[in-house]
């Protein structure tokens, strides 16, 4: 991509008109401070609590389209960015306040043809933490993201993904991959799979410092019960390993250490972590089928991912 004329903003909503009353006007003021041509639109998930009227009384500017049932986050996501008409796009949840820099230091990677998605620092102060900046680790048998410290500032890096509550895409790219993963519903590992499938088509996440939102973290997901979201969590977890995982030793141990969980988790009464586990197995014809589409078009592995996204020093 060598011209962005355009950016336009997805926010997925879920009962949030108080956050929206809240958020949505710094997000118009930033796209207002960059200047050039935009749109913004919330994605209403069939809420209940006056949202769509509270948008089309206070923000007449902003689209809205509303789901007919609950769909989760992937789907709501995925109709918002199949209907953007420009080649940027912005998503951005409705827990999230940005600052008048966001657009421009974001947007000037994309004429790197390279780049996927973009995030700026995400400070999320009551976790204490940046989560624009997001290493790759691996431990366990499993992969992760670790967030960096709230102070903390780099210069541009390789992330291992955006987080999905402050992200910008290019969205030739997003919509090569399929857009959200929709297996992963209702929520959570939406973000770390597209941009790890991303990565392994060579594409790359980025960290910006130039530009900065807040987010208070887990607005909507917070409302959910510990246990289910729990379970949602670990089901999530497994989809995800099982979706993108190639490396056979890093596989291998992905598969003994669940292995060995499963064989104790029922000492200390961890049955969500069974029930998350069968909830994945019933999605394995899904996942192998995607497994397969996916393999031939893959230039990096794990491995090469991993190092490129660690914070260390090459």
């Amino acid at each position: 991509m060598t011209d962005v004329n355009g950016v336009s903003v997805v926010m997925p909503n879920y009962n949030g008109a108080r956050l929206l009353e809240e958020n949505l006007p710094s997000i118009i003021r930033a796209m207002e401070a960059w200047g050039g041509p935009y749109e913004i639109m919330v994605v209403d998930d069939c809420s209940n609590d006056g949202s769509v009227p509270l948008v089309g009384r206070l923000f007449p500017t902003v689209r809205t389209l509303v789901n007919d049932a609950n769909l989760g986050f992937a789907r709501t996501c995925n109709r918002g960015m199949a209907a953007v008409r420009f080649p940027v796009a912005f998503c951005v949840n409705t827990d999230v306040r940005a600052e008048a820099d966001l657009v421009g230091p974001v947007l000037r990677h994309f004429a790197d043809p390279s780049v996927f998605a973009v995030t700026p620092n995400i400070l999320a102060e009551r976790e204490g933490k940046n989560q624009g900046i997001v290493s790759g680790l691996y431990g366990k048998g499993f992969i992760k993201g670790g967030f960096a410290p709230l102070e903390t500032r780099t210069g541009v890096r390789e992330n291992l993904y955006a987080i999905g509550a402050c992200v910008a895409y290019d969205m030739d790219k997003f919509r090569a991959l399929g857009g959200y993963e929709e297996l992963f519903t209702p929520y959570l590992f939406e973000d770390v799979d597209i941009c790890y499938r991303a990565w392994k088509r060579g594409w790359r996440s980025l960290y910006e410092p130039g530009a900065t939102v807040h987010h208070y973290n887990s607005a909507t997901i917070g409302r959910a019960g510990r246990r289910p979201k729990r379970t949602v969590y670990f089901r999530n977890r497994f989809l995800f390993h099982w979706l993108n995982l190639t490396d056979p030793g890093l596989a291998a141990m992905n598969l003994l250490h669940t292995a060995l969980r499963l064989s104790v988790s029922f000492l200390w009464l961890d049955f969500p972590y069974y029930r998350a586990f069968w909830g994945a197995l019933r999605r394995i014809g899904p996942v192998m089928a995607r497994r397969r589409a996916a393999g031939s078009l893959q230039t990096l592995g794990d491995r090469e991912i991993l190092r490129r996204t660690s914070g260390e020093p090459s």
